[in-house]
């Protein structure tokens, strides 16, 4: 989720570069670990709204399970006063559709994601005044010069996102810890940088070797150059492992107020027969592309199966609300 559309130019340049950096980081952890596929879900430009996030995770994200989950968002944030939650807010244009942090955490933990990595780059300080959008800091100098180099050969260190059956691993990379600011830039800022440049280790010179030692060496690098330039911000990082939520076996029953997870569970298993639906419907495209010959014939073959992709994801959106209708 990233606010390139944004008024502010720091914000709308600095979530290009996020973008880039993050496509980077995401390719190369691809290479090193083997991954066959990425899923990209660009919520952005007149996309960055709670309804399109709402979407993504209710629906589209309703996968196999053990897959590697990464969130990052790039806005404004804030927090209530006296909330208890780490996370900050995520504002969307008006506080009445901002989302708590803390909430939709839990809620992609409820997919049983192998691996969960937040990367929160928002302020997170208390906003009293509900009257104006969230402070904006901004840091005018540029971050570069602590970026390592791409490396010639990835050496993927293979435990940090190893699967563990039966629990998930998040780690939490929040750029303002609470009551803290964000100063972004239009390269995404110091603590972005230091980001990339821990993960880059990673799959390089392999120093950085575990989760909480990863955490550290982002908040002490923070740390050390924004308070070089005299920036109040102290990021958030941490590392937990939460056992995996059971959603075959539903084990809470909740008399006369309908079966909630009965309704999650049926949602999860039409959505995975119609993913395997769709990914048989594009095995077979491929097969039919392969045994065409010429340039005009494979246009037409690939216009007519754009519209037989878009059919069937109608008619599976359709499915899907009718099922959840159905559960209210």
């Amino acid at each position: 989720m990233l606010d390139d559309n944004s008024p502010t130019y720091l914000i709308r340049e600095g979530s290009r570069s996020i973008d880039y950096g993050v496509q980077r980081e995401v390719d190369r952890m691809q290479k090193a670990l083997g991954i066959s596929d990425v899923h990209y879900y660009r919520l952005n430009g007149h996309n960055f709204n709670r309804e399109a996030l709402d979407f993504v995770v209710d629906y589209q994200l309703a996968y196999q399970e053990r897959d590697i989950i990464i969130f990052v968002y790039t806005g404004h944030g804030f927090r209530d006063a006296g909330s208890s939650g780490q996370l900050p807010k995520l504002y969307f244009g008006g506080y009445e559709n901002a989302m708590e942090g803390d909430e939709l955490r839990f809620r992609l933990l409820e997919k049983n994601p192998s691996l969960l990595i937040n990367l929160v780059i928002a302020c997170n300080s208390t906003q009293v005044d509900q009257r104006v959008a969230p402070g904006r800091p901004e840091d005018s100098a540029p971050s570069s010069g602590r970026l390592a180099s791409v490396p010639t050969g990835d050496r993927p260190y293979h435990v940090l996102f190893s699967d563990q059956p039966g629990y998930t691993k998040v780690i939490d990379l929040v750029s303002a810890d609470r009551e803290y600011e964000t100063f972004l830039s239009r390269d995404g800022g110091i603590f972005f940088s230091e980001v990339l440049y821990a993960l880059q280790e990673v799959f390089a010179d392999q120093r950085l070797t575990s989760w909480p030692g990863i955490c550290s060496y982002i908040q002490e690098q923070t740390l050390l150059r924004t308070q070089e330039r005299g920036l109040r911000q102290k990021p958030y990082c941490a590392y937990n492992v939460f056992k995996a939520m059971d959603n075959e076996v539903p084990t809470i029953i909740v008399a006369g107020g309908g079966d909630a997870i009965s309704c999650r569970l049926a949602r999860k298993n039409l959505r995975r027969d119609q993913r395997a639906e769709l990914k048989a419907l594009r095995r077979r495209h491929r097969q039919e592309i392969r045994s065409l010959r010429g340039r005009d014939v494979r246009r037409l073959a690939n216009m007519r199966q754009r519209q037989e992709v878009g059919k069937m994801k109608y008619v599976h959106l359709q499915a899907y609300q009718r099922k959840s209708d159905a559960c209210k």
